[in-house]
């Protein structure tokens, strides 16, 4: 017996929003060495005063940079723009289906999927360590459908990858 299909309404995921994601994630699994160097800096500052102006300099041209990587690199992946533009979403045992206003569909396999996490407004699928796909969790018919979804669908299809 084939699974229900759960189609959700037309939605997306402002850039911004998106961004931010990317970035918690980023300084969630990176915190360390951006710690390392504070403390570095700090206490090298205590000797040397001249080492502000480096602090200073990593700040305001080091961490901009590292959010130009961020942005080109990951935030503009393919797989990141399903999030952002309009699109239907159809869920099945298959996968995620991203039906486009102009008519262009992507699956995205549940074998590609390698993390979900849930939060109070989303559905994070990661896709690599800093690629994800995200699904707002009030562009579902209903509370049944998200729920149906959770327990239906995305359980078994993640339990058959292991």
């Amino acid at each position: 017996m084939a699974e229900k299909t759960i189609v959700t309404q037309p939605c997306k995921v402002s850039p911004m929003h998106y961004f931010g994601r990317l970035l918690r994630t980023w300084l969630y699994r990176n915190w360390a060495w951006l710690a390392l160097i504070v403390v570095l800096l700090v206490m090298l500052s205590v000797h040397n005063p001249l080492f502000i102006y480096v602090g200073l300099m990593v700040v305001f041209l080091v961490f901009p940079l590292i959010l130009y990587y961020l942005w080109f690199v990951y935030a503009l992946h393919p797989d990141c723009r399903a999030s952002i533009l309009t699109k239907q979403v159809e869920l099945d045992e298959r996968g995620i289906t991203c039906r486009f206003e102009d008519d262009r569909t992507e699956t995205i396999a549940w074998s590609r999927v390698i993390d979900v996490q849930r939060s109070s407004s989303d559905l994070v699928f990661y896709l690599s360590k800093y690629v994800f796909f995200i699904l707002p969790c009030d562009s579902f018919e209903s509370p049944d459908d998200l729920e149906h979804f959770l327990k239906k669908i995305l359980e078994p299809a993640l339990n058959n990858q292991k």
